[in-house]
């Protein structure tokens, strides 16, 4: 037997042992497209907006070392985003905190 012949079989099947169950079978029905109407009108009520790229500052790993690790943390605590590439974002730098404390 084909693929979909044995899926519609089984769809039948289980089409005919829901048919009994009324209240069941039209909850198992409905229940889906509520959700996908739900999905559309927040999808209409909320469009989508043009948002330009997001760059943000690096952070060091705790292989870097303690200090530059700890620096990472506090000076990009905000988490800011650059529409620009920052400047520690070439090969082999490993931070841009040479003029802190």
């Amino acid at each position: 037997m084909a693929v979909g012949t044995q899926l519609w079989l089984l769809l039948w099947k289980n089409f005919t042992y829901r048919r009994r169950q009324r209240i069941q079978l039209a909850i198992e029905l409905l229940w889906p497209l509520f959700l996908f109407v739900i999905l559309i009108s927040v999808r209409r009520s909320h469009p989508p907006f043009m948002q330009h790229e997001c760059h943000f500052p690096n952070k060091a790993l705790p292989s870097a070392g303690t200090l530059p690790w700890l620096q990472g943390i506090v000076c990009n605590m905000n988490n800011p985003c650059f529409r620009y590439p920052t400047a520690g974002e070439a090969p082999g730098t490993v931070g841009n905190f040479d003029g802190s404390m």
